[in-house]
């Protein structure tokens, strides 16, 4: 989708025109991606979250770090949004860089949401954090979540299940449940496993 390899088959469609068909600064412009796997540079946490967008101003900064859930952490050490992170500073946590990138996200405030496993390395208590900052996130915007998760997608518009490279099944995780079919028994097997922790899903 935002065209780092082309598809060798098929097309991909953006209200109707082909993503070839668009510029790369357009396509960038107008898709951002929160994956599993947060890129941080060397440098303040104010610079790595101004990175989506450069013009940006502090107070703007501020504002998305506030939406992603970020801020709280961010204000506790003493230089703030001027603390140097990256090889050789600051070690943030899995879920703290999470939510920098949630942060620059917003910020970019993009038409297009790509959410690909973005709470998968998160203890649960974690992932509830930043499934709130991903609920402000996505509000308004087409998104597209990959995840094995699936209490991250119970509030999505569309569904489709993936197996073995093929797609059994799509729909609201309503009817899915109903089918009692692939997505039923991974939801299933998920609820029980929480269960067994005393984590009600």
């Amino acid at each position: 989708l935002t065209r780092l390899y082309n598809t060798e088959d098929g097309e991909i469609l953006i209200d109707g025109v082909n993503i070839k068909d668009l510029s790369f600064e357009t396509l960038r412009r107008s898709v951002a991606i929160v994956s599993q796997e947060t890129y941080l540079f060397r440098g303040s946490i104010l610079e790595n979250i101004k990175y989506a967008c450069p013009e940006a101003t502090e107070d703007q900064v501020i504002a998305a770090s506030v939406i992603a859930s970020a801020h709280s952490f961010i204000v506790k050490y003493p230089d703030g949004y001027h603390t140097q992170i990256g090889f050789g500073n600051k070690e943030l946590s899995g879920g703290e860089r999470q939510r920098i990138s949630i942060a620059r996200a917003i910020l970019k405030n993009p038409q297009i949401l790509i959410l690909d496993e973005a709470t998968a390395a998160m203890d649960t208590q974690t992932e509830r954090q930043i499934q709130e900052a991903l609920n402000r996130l996505t509000k308004g915007k087409t998104t597209i979540i990959i995840a094995h998760r699936l209490s991250t997608l119970r509030d999505a518009d569309n569904l489709i299940v993936i197996e073995n490279g093929k797609m059994p099944e799509s729909g609201t995780a309503k009817e899915l449940l109903k089918k009692k079919g692939v997505y039923y028994n991974l939801y299933k097997l998920q609820a029980d496993a929480l269960k067994t922790i005393g984590i009600e899903d």
